[in-house]
């Protein structure tokens, strides 16, 4: 393509940018996306229309308010050029329009999920719809796949749900992430949900356990903070050994294999009290972790 054709696909990201920034906030406030106009958050008064031009606007205002003079949020401009990257990303990697678009809304929709799903818990079924759709046309080559993987991600965490409000009298799953599960699903399809649902465990897991050790240590569970960290050592010693000369490495492994298996029993035991206690976070917020397992798929 020619360099005005990029330039003009980069200006249009700028712009798609500018437009999940409103729907970022319209979504928390609970607002239209149409009406009222654009305002200020902090003063609320309307913005003329070149207080709106994607990124210049900010570095013309130099990232203040021009009403109140207080500072703008610098996950705007942000946010603006995340859009841009998406719609490069999008035109680069596909070579069918189709699928370009396609794939601009599956991740922005889930950019837009995760910045709501942080701040507020609110996961959009709406948002989840146009993933699942996008899903479904990227897929139209296999669109029962594509059909069967969103049936099947639903379906993994009503079951969970489920069993969780069974044994623990609590939900374990919002509503929400059904929608979210739903709509990998739609995007992956059935021969490669399971994968990139281990993926969003994973990455789940990287996000959430800084703030799960904060509220051990805020509700003095120490001893499940130990044994959180005897595992951790454990695992990694492990992984080093494999390196060591088969005697050693049979004697090592042995032993630190009885105290993997020894602090993963105690860390499952205090979980499920843990899960009674209000102070420890148990609820959290899943759509950035699948949001990026589905950024490795259509990578």
């Amino acid at each position: 393509m020619s360099v005005f054709l990029w330039v003009m696909i980069c200006l249009m990201g700028l712009c798609w940018g500018s437009f999940l920034n409103v729907l970022i906030v319209r979504t928390l406030s609970g607002e239209s996306i149409i009406m009222p106009p654009s305002k200020c958050p902090k003063c609320g008064h309307s913005l003329y229309w070149w207080h709106n031009i994607p990124l210049v606007s900010f570095l013309i205002l130099q990232g203040k308010c021009y009403f109140c003079n207080k500072s703008i949020d610098i996950l705007y401009p942000i946010i603006e050029f995340v859009g841009m990257a998406i719609v490069l990303f999008s035109f680069i990697k596909n070579v069918s329009i189709v699928d370009a678009l396609s794939v601009v809304i599956i991740l922005s929709m889930f950019l837009v999920l995760s910045f709501t799903d942080v701040k507020e818990r609110k996961v959009s079924v709406i948002q989840c719809a146009f993933i699942i759709l996008a899903g479904l046309v990227f897929n139209r080559h296999d669109i029962i796949g594509s059909v069967i993987g969103g049936l099947v991600g639903a379906g993994i965490v009503m079951a969970i749900s489920y069993i969780g409000s069974k044994f623990f009298n609590k939900v374990t799953f919002g509503v929400g992430d059904i929608y979210l599960l739903g709509a990998l699903g739609a995007v992956v399809g059935i021969d490669r949900l399971f994968l990139f649902i281990i993926y969003a465990l994973f990455l789940e897991f990287l996000l959430v356990i800084p703030q799960y050790v904060i509220g051990l240590i805020r509700s003095n569970q120490g001893e499940t903070l130990k044994y959180l960290i005897i595992f951790g050592i454990a695992c990694l010693f492990l992984y080093v050994s494999r390196n060591i000369s088969f005697f050693c490495s049979n004697l090592i492994l042995a032993c630190f294999l009885w105290i993997v298996l020894f602090a993963a029993y105690k860390l499952i035991r205090n979980l499920f009290s843990n899960l009674e206690n209000p102070e420890i976070q148990s609820e959290c917020p899943l759509a950035p972790a699948i949001a990026i397992s589905c950024l490795i798929f259509l990578c």
